[in-house]
């Protein structure tokens, strides 16, 4: 009788390396070799937005309420979501309204939203022509 006690399952890592080392290229490439902006692009954006369980309402309404509770780090990280959800969206009104509620809790401490706010027109764009792009080769996969 076997209890998944052991090894683990081996993943072969030159096919995850290599597809992360890809959309990680793609997405230096659509920044143009910009590195403030690829850097808060890739901590902002969702490589694989099909995995958001939460709808936006319900995130928003639980940042609200961490804000109204003071919870400020809750609240923030709810706002950031948020942002990502807009990012993958392409709605910029949204990308301007989260991010700048996120860091607004932030303060310094998250320099990327700063980023994301200054060039929010370019990063929606970046946006949608990478999870264009993606979004047909995982249906292709």
């Amino acid at each position: 009788m076997k209890l998944g006690f052991g090894k683990p399952k081996q993943k072969n890592p030159l096919l995850e390396t290599g597809s992360e080392s890809m959309v990680a290229n793609r997405l230096k490439e659509l920044c143009g070799g910009d590195s403030d902006l690829y850097t808060a692009m890739s901590r902002l954006m969702f490589l694989d937005p099909k995995k958001i369980m939460a709808p936006l309402d319900r995130v928003l309404t639980e940042a609200q309420e961490y804000e109204a509770q003071g919870n400020k780090l809750r609240a923030e990280v709810g706002y950031r979501i948020a942002g990502g959800i807009s990012l993958y969206r392409g709605d910029l009104d949204g990308v301007k309204k989260y991010f700048e509620k996120a860091a607004s809790f932030a303060g310094d401490s998250h320099p990327e939203y700063q980023t994301i706010l200054k060039r929010s027109d370019e990063a929606v764009n970046i946006a949608r022509k990478f999870y264009e792009e993606f979004s047909s080769l995982s249906m292709q996969s």
